[in-house]
């Protein structure tokens, strides 16, 4: 591993320079009037293309449109941000367009991801071209009602998440989602559709309901998990044609500097609060572990009159989509949330990821990061929180060929720490949802992947509380390990 670089935490939130970044391009020098010469796409592709301001392909897109043409079985993979939800969708309308499918032979394109943001997501890039040529559309996401016009009018292309479609597709007789003419199905986030969790079981129930033969199964991801490749390979029962847009084995972007931060267990919180004092004309995003502690850090930064949203699983359909839309189209702000949004999604103008709590897989610190830093010629930065016995950390990204320098930090948090427990202190309502953070936190440690690292034994919960607001551990927590 290289030789770390190491500057102070101040300067490095204030300044913003790339100096060293390497070419972030990601665009090709063909142009869609070439694109069409050659065969690729038809002219209401492209029409529709330029009215999302859209005039060349990126390299992701311009490999994978004349393999899945073909027909070919594939597993699409680019860097976060390089493009490969367009790849997809092109050559499904343009496919669906040449066999001239119709509403009445039932769904034509089954599209399916993990989370219902993505989905939703993945509707609004579809929709353009679904419009240009004359397809009609339907979202099945938890949330939302599986209504029976969707079947009876016809949907030739369906974008869902699992468990959704996974009901839509065995309802009982005419309610079903008709899936008899299926020809392209595509699992998009396919490593966390497929980690053999209830995700793969729903997939199971899927595959057993549309056709065994003639349809074209695409896989796509950002980092390739040969484990969830083989599972792939079982349960769909074909080998897969490997598309990739990337020339080096590095899974991140030059476009993302990329750093670490060593922080005691007792001044997370307030290390925190201190970055995101100088982000405040920035928009941030900030990575949680559970809900229950973005629901309390929620509250202690607003304490501090910091611009801060959230966003998280468990939260009403309703409410996501808001808080989502409102972030996307705000300039500044810092939005908390979870797992959920580490993947596919698209939020222009992210400056910042923070990693507070580091992911419990290796390659999800990858998907995070792959928020910032988007789109052609685009930069971010991120940070990652460590406490110093999790420096083995690094070594697994390094061996990932993730690039990754570290930051010191030398001041005095006190003053910001003293706040922190004059809040909690002061508040029943905070002290509740501080307790129940905090018992998540010490809880995701015994669940944890990688245990050596992030291991039980290391933690001094005397010293973890207080970055939860509480200067002795609180005792009504009950049995924690």
């Amino acid at each position: 591993m290289k030789k770390k670089k190491i500057q102070k935490v101040q300067e490095f939130v204030y300044t913003v320079v790339f100096a060293e970044m390497a070419e972030t391009r990601i665009l090709t020098r063909h142009s869609l009037e070439w694109v069409q010469k050659k065969g690729l796409c038809s002219s209401k592709t492209v029409l529709a293309l330029k009215g999302l301001r859209i005039e060349h392909l990126t390299t992701i897109q311009l490999l994978a449109l004349p393999k899945l043409l073909s027909k070919s079985d594939c597993f699409l993979h680019g860097r976060t941000g390089s493009g490969k939800t367009l790849a997809f969708l092109i050559p499904v309308v343009e496919r669906l367009n040449a066999m001239q499918f119709k509403e009445s032979h039932g769904v034509g394109a089954l599209i399916i991801t993990p989370t219902r943001e993505l989905a939703q997501q993945i509707s609004e890039v579809l929709r353009p071209l679904a419009d240009a040529h004359g397809f009609s559309q339907s979202t099945l996401t938890g949330g939302t009602k599986f209504k029976n016009s969707d079947v009876k009018n016809g949907s030739v292309l369906v974008v869902g998440t699992p468990g959704k479609v996974a009901k839509a597709v065995m309802k009982n007789g005419g309610d079903s989602l008709p899936v008899n003419n299926l020809k392209v199905l595509i699992l998009d986030e396919a490593d966390h559709l497929l980690d053999n969790g209830s995700h793969t079981e729903q997939l199971r129930e899927i595959l057993s309901c549309i056709p065994k033969e003639n349809v074209q199964k695409i896989l796509v991801s950002a980092t390739v998990i040969e484990k969830s490749l083989k599972l792939a390979k079982g349960l769909c029962n074909t080998e897969f044609i490997y598309v990739s847009s990337e020339k080096s084995s590095t899974p991140t972007t030059a476009q993302i500097k990329q750093s670490y931060l060593h922080v005691a267990a007792c001044d997370r919180l307030s290390m925190l609060i201190m970055v995101l004092k100088t982000l405040t004309k920035k928009k941030v995003i900030v990575f949680f572990n559970s809900c229950h502690s973005v629901k309390f850090h929620s509250k202690v930064l607003a304490s501090f009159q910091l611009p801060v949203y959230h966003c998280m699983g468990q939260e009403k359909q309703g409410r996501r989509n808001n808080i989502y839309a409102k972030f996307v189209g705000l300039e500044r702000g810092i939005l908390l949330t979870t797992g959920m949004a580490e993947r596919g999604w698209d939020i222009p103008g992210v400056q910042w990821i923070i990693q507070y709590d580091p992911p419990h897989k290796p390659q999800d610190y990858i998907h995070r990061i792959g928020r910032t830093g988007r789109g052609d010629g685009q930069t971010g930065q991120a940070l990652l929180f460590l406490q110093p016995e999790e420096q083995e950390f690094v070594q697994v990204l390094a061996n990932m060929d993730v690039r990754i320098d570290e930051i010191e930090f030398s001041g005095d948090l006190q003053p910001i720490q003293q706040q922190v427990y004059s809040f909690v202190k002061n508040d029943l309502e905070i002290q509740q949802l501080g307790k129940l953070a905090f018992k998540k936190f010490v809880r995701a440690y015994q669940c944890h992947k990688l245990k050596k690292i992030f291991s039980i034994s290391t933690l001094n919960l005397n010293e973890v509380c207080k970055a939860f607001g509480f200067q002795i551990p609180p005792l009504t927590l009950g049995k924690l390990t």
